[in-house]
């Protein structure tokens, strides 16, 4: 019985310890993936972006939506010169963490929000949504 209860209690300490190591890693992982996305962004390689996306965003957006959408973006307001964030949440739910991180970005040509939301696979952060939030944009 106490051979069955100590390898419970070891098998909770792991389930808790893999489940919250995306919750301690999260933010760092997701910054990472911001960065990563602007540096891609701004190399013009647009098709790189989709391309190391979720499988949820391709699921919700064509590659030849995604890529129109984002290419606008970059044609009205030209590359990313800053980024900061100013505000993040990290949910862990069935094992499976998500990150979104809102920025306040400059670009060349404007300002605009990006709303980044990412999951966490292996301490890595895979693009799940990306949104846009930018007067120039429209205006430009």
């Amino acid at each position: 019985m106490m051979k069955h209860l100590v390898f419970l209690l070891a098998f909770c300490l792991s389930l808790m310890t893999t489940s919250c190591g995306g919750m301690l890693n999260g933010k760092k992982a997701a910054e990472q993936g911001v960065a990563d996305f602007h540096a891609t962004f701004n190399d013009g390689n647009l098709r790189d972006i989709y391309g190391a996306a979720h499988e949820k965003l391709k699921a919700a957006s064509s590659e030849k939506d995604f890529l129109e959408f984002i290419a606008t973006v970059r044609k009205k307001l030209g590359k990313v010169t800053s980024t900061k964030t100013f505000k993040f949440d990290i949910r862990s739910i069935d094992l499976v963490t998500t990150v979104v991180l809102v920025q306040s970005t400059n670009f060349e040509h404007g300002v605009g929000t990006e709303t980044f939301t990412f999951e966490i696979k292996r301490e890595k952060a895979v693009l799940v949504g990306y949104f846009i939030n930018s007067k120039d944009l429209v205006l430009k």
